[in-house]
């Protein structure tokens, strides 16, 4: 059995506050077709395998919660097939871990209903509400919780990855250090507004953290790309390119940083 684990940008990230010491937030997130895929068999121990070297894999967590909230004594044996580059807050964490819960239900035929899942999903870590469900949301709190958007015409974007990784408690460290907001708020907004006033509150921290991520940034709208980061990034992405934009981001980028055209799910 496979479950697909995808990807998502932050359109929006604004930062409201904090609360017991986390950062409460808000953002508009939705999913894109760049994904994982895990397949799920019953075995004689719980084992995860896979084709890159994740280091404590958190897919361990996420089993030991279901089998421990469901009574479940049989055990799994999960692959993991990662597509969805480590390290550049496009998700793939939180994506893996949704989607253990979703197959995991299917597997011991749990059938819990989704909304069941949701517990499960938030004590495992910020945006594992969002890829449990994987449509496009409004999130708030701690990214706990969660508001369904209309979903519309399919956005297309150019999703770029700079030469650098960043942690994301070292991008809210920096925030802190460098905090500048003008609330926007994007709830209840239109798309063509949201696409309009794209924004995150964490672009100046990331980019005071790496020259690199600070540099291509700058190149790019210094070429009237409309860029933008996702999540903690240092992820970039583009919305609905051109031909013509296309064309100049594979010529700034020229084939030395990666990027992927993909669009929502």
């Amino acid at each position: 059995m496979i479950e697909k684990a995808y990807a998502k940008i932050n359109l929006t990230l604004e930062i409201i506050g904090k609360k017991d010491n986390f950062h409460m937030l808000e953002s508009i997130v939705v999913p894109v077709n760049i994904y994982d895929t895990l397949k799920f068999e019953k075995h004689d121990e719980d084992i995860v395998l896979s084709n890159v070297e994740i280091k404590d894999n958190n897919i361990y967590k996420a089993i030991a919660l279901f089998k421990e909230t469901y009574g479940i004594k049989d055990n799994v044996k999960i692959t993991l097939n990662k597509k969805i580059p480590i390290g550049y807050g496009v998700g793939g964490s939180s994506a893996d871990l949704s989607a253990t819960l979703r197959g995991l239900n299917k597997l011991f035929n749990v059938n819990a209903p989704i909304e069941e899942l949701e517990d499960l999903a938030n004590a495992l870590g910020s945006d594992t509400l969002f890829s449990l469900h994987n449509k496009r949301v409004f999130i708030y709190g701690r990214g706990d919780k969660i508001k369904f958007l209309d979903e519309g015409e399919k956005l297309k974007f150019i999703l770029i990855y700079p030469k650098t990784h960043l942690l994301t408690k070292d991008v809210f460290k920096a925030y802190a250090l460098n905090k500048k907001n003008n609330y926007v708020g994007f709830l209840n907004r239109s798309m063509e507004f949201i696409l309009k006033n794209l924004k995150n509150d964490l672009l100046d921290a990331a980019c005071s953290l790496s020259d690199d991520l600070k540099d291509l940034y700058n190149k790019l709208k210094d070429n009237n790309l409309d860029t933008n980061l996702t999540g903690s990034g240092p992820a970039l992405f583009i919305v609905n390119p051109t031909e013509e934009e296309i064309n100049k981001v594979k010529e700034i980028l020229k084939d030395k940083i990666k990027y992927e055209i993909t669009e929502e799910k």
